[in-house]
């Protein structure tokens, strides 16, 4: 399982490095889907129950961390405007309402049940449907963006 975990960690770390906006949040939630929706995946392996409580836990929070780093940093880039406008005073507000270690809980969350579920019905509506309602912060913040580059089921 650490094996599995190590893998998974790696790879979080490289793809959540780059997403700076909801494009790149639509790309890593898809890679992540596709990932936790394929039995044989590392992903799938690390998430499954083991006896070893404290290895997944550990695995959970540092994941957690790279999720609230990720939030973090969608959060500032949301409110990179001049600061005169009210479009920016809106961004700023939306953003400020965004905590970004709760965010990171509710997308590992929305992950966790959402694939349980999506695995016993063979389907991945409940993942997407639980990652719809984990990334809506998201779609405020992204504004200038469709909600199709992040969304799954569109």
């Amino acid at each position: 399982m650490r094996t599995h975990i190590a893998e998974v960690l790696a790879r979080e770390s490289a793809a959540l490095a780059v997403v700076t906006d909801s494009a790149e949040l639509g790309r890593w939630r898809r890679r992540v889907v596709e990932e936790l929706m394929t039995p044989s995946s590392p992903y799938v392996l690390a998430m499954r129950e083991t006896c070893d409580v404290r290895a997944r836990a550990d695995f959970l929070d540092q994941w957690r961390e790279l999720i609230a780093e990720t939030v973090d940093r969608l959060v500032r880039t949301s409110i990179a405007g001049d600061g005169s406008g009210a479009a920016d005073q809106a961004r700023r507000a939306d953003a400020d309402a965004v905590d970004a270690q709760k965010t990171a809980v509710l997308i590992l969350a929305a992950l966790h049940g959402g694939s349980a579920l999506s695995r016993i019905a063979q389907d991945s509506g409940p993942l997407d449907a639980a990652l719809d309602l984990a990334l809506v912060p998201f779609a405020a913040v992204g504004r200038n963006a469709p909600d199709q580059e992040w969304r799954t089921d569109t």
